[in-house]
C-alpha cells in the first residue's frame, strides 16, 4: 500500500502538520487498470465487435488515457481515504496534491499535504498544575451576605453634603455630549472622588481622566473638563442581618439562609474550579510543547478574531484537544449529539440545517470530552 509519514521533527520545522507520500505500485496499478477495462468492456461497442465483446488488450490501447486516469484516481482516493479516516473529523485543510512523479519502473509517487492535528505525545503526569481551592470559607459567606445587605439597603434623601457610600443622582456635561439623571454610588474611582462634599443643586466643573474600561461608557478613556450638577443625595440605611432579614429573603431563619448561600457558593465555585483547571491545563501544554498549529486552522481563526496572537493561542488549543480525541479514541454517541441539538437548535426543522448542526456539534462535544479527560488525568 505504501503510505509514508515524515518524522515529527521535520513536520514541526516546516510548520506543516500532515505531509504524506503515497506510493502506487505498478502491479497494483495494472491490476486495477484491468478491473476498470473489464468494466468498460460490458457496455463498449467497437467497430467489428458486438457490444461487450471487444478484447481487453484493444480496449487498453484505444482508451489508454481514460483508463489510466480512472485507475490512478481510484487507487489514490482509496489510500487517501485511509489517511483522512485516521484524522476525521479534524481535517482543517486539504488534501492538496503537491507533486506527482512517475518512476521508470511504472510506480507512481504522490506528495499530499493535509492539515491535521499535530503528532505530539503529551505526558499527562508531567503537567505542572497548581490546583485552585474550591472550598467555601466563612469569609465567602460573609461577603455574599454583605452583598445581599447592600442590594436591600433603603435609600433615604438627606439635606447634607454628599459623602462616600451615598447614592446620588447627577447630570454630567462633557465635551461632545450630556448624560442626564445618572444614578451612581459614591465609591473610590476617578469620578467619585470629585463629587464628595457637594450639596444638592450645586454645579461643579472638574478635570477628569478615566481608563478605557470606565463604568460610564460615554466617558471611557476621557480626558478633559466636565460639569456635574448634583440633583439628589440619598444615604443608604442597611437592614440588620437577623432571622427577620432572612425571612424577608424567603428563608425560615438566618441559619437556613447561610446554609443555602454556602450550598450555592459551593456549586458556583465547583464550576469555576473546573473551568480554571481546564484553562491552566491548556496553557501548561501550550507552554511545554513547542509546536506550530496547522496553517489552515490558524488562517481561519485569524479571519474570525482579527487578532493573530489570540488566533494562535486558540489554534494551538484546538489542535491539542483534537489530538487527544484521536489519541485516546474518545467518542460521542448519537444520543449526546441529539440532546445538544435539542438544546441549541430548538425550532429548526430543515434536515440540511440539522445535519450541518450535527457535524459542528459532534466536533464541539468531542473537544469538551477531551477537556474533561484532561481534568480527570490531572486531578486523579
Amino acid at each position: 500500500m505504501g503510505v509514508r509519514v515524515p518524522p515529527l521533527a521535520e513536520n514541526i520545522k516546516e510548520g506543516i502538520m500532515g505531509e504524506y507520500t503515497i506510493e502506487l505500485k505498478k502491479d497494483e496499478l495494472d491490476k486495477k487498470l484491468n478491473e476498470v477495462a473489464k468494466r468498460y468492456k460490458k457496455d463498449l461497442l467497437l467497430p467489428g465487435f458486438r457490444k461487450g465483446r471487444a478484447p481487453i488488450p484493444l480496449i487498453k490501447v484505444r482508451f489508454q488515457k481514460e483508463l489510466e486516469a480512472e485507475t490512478f484516481e481510484a487507487i489514490a482516493s482509496e489510500k487517501l481515504e485511509e489517511i483522512i479516516n485516521k484524522y476525521k473529523p479534524f481535517i482543517y485543510g486539504g488534501p492538496t496534491v503537491n507533486d506527482i512523479k512517475k518512476e521508470d519502473s511504472g510506480d507512481v509517487t504522490l506528495k499530499i499535504e493535509l492539515d491535521v492535528p499535530p503528532d505530539i505525545e503529551i505526558d499527562y503526569s508531567g503537567l505542572d498544575i497548581n490546583l485552585p481551592s474550591k472550598a467555601v470559607t466563612d469569609k465567602d459567606i460573609k461577603r455574599e451576605v454583605q452583598r445581599l445587605k447592600e442590594i436591600n439597603a433603603e435609600l433615604k434623601p438627606v439635606k447634607r453634603s454628599s459623602k462616600e457610600g451615598d447614592s446620588v443622582l447627577i447630570n454630567i456635561e462633557y465635551k461632545g455630549g450630556k448624560i442626564s439623571n445618572y444614578s451612581m454610588d459614591i465609591k473610590d474611582d476617578a469620578l467619585s472622588k470629585h463629587i464628595v462634599d457637594i450639596k444638592q443643586g450645586e454645579t461643579i466643573e472638574i478635570e477628569l481622566e478615566t481608563p478605557e474600561n470606565f463604568y460610564i461608557p460615554e466617558l471611557s478613556g476621557y480626558k478633559g473638563k466636565i460639569k456635574i450638577e448634583m440633583l439628589e443625595i440619598k444615604k443608604k440605611v442597611y437592614p440588620k442581618i437577623d432571622d427577620e432579614f432572612a425571612k424577608n429573603m424567603g428563608f425560615k431563619s438566618l441559619n437556613e439562609m447561610q446554609k443555602s448561600i454556602k450550598e450555592q457558593l459551593e456549586k458556583e465555585k465547583s464550576e469555576k474550579y473546573i473551568e480554571e483547571i481546564k484553562e491552566k491545563i491548556i496553557e501548561n501544554i501550550i507552554n511545554k510543547y513547542n509546536f506550530e498549529p496547522p496553517k489552515s486552522l490558524l488562517a481561519s481563526l485569524e479571519k474570525r478574531f482579527k487578532d493573530r496572537k489570540k488566533a494562535l493561542k486558540e489554534a494551538k488549543k484546538i489542535a491539542i484537544l483534537d489530538k487527544i480525541v484521536l489519541k485516546e479514541n474518545l467518542e460521542i454517541t448519537e444520543e449526546e449529539i441529539d440532546k445538544k441539538i435539542e438544546e441549541i437548535a430548538e425550532g429548526v426543522k430543515e434536515e440540511e440545517v440539522l445535519n450541518a448542526y450535527k457535524e459542528n456539534i459532534k466536533t464541539m462535544l468531542l473537544r469538551e470530552k477531551a477537556l474533561d479527560f484532561l481534568v480527570q488525568e490531572v486531578t486523579k
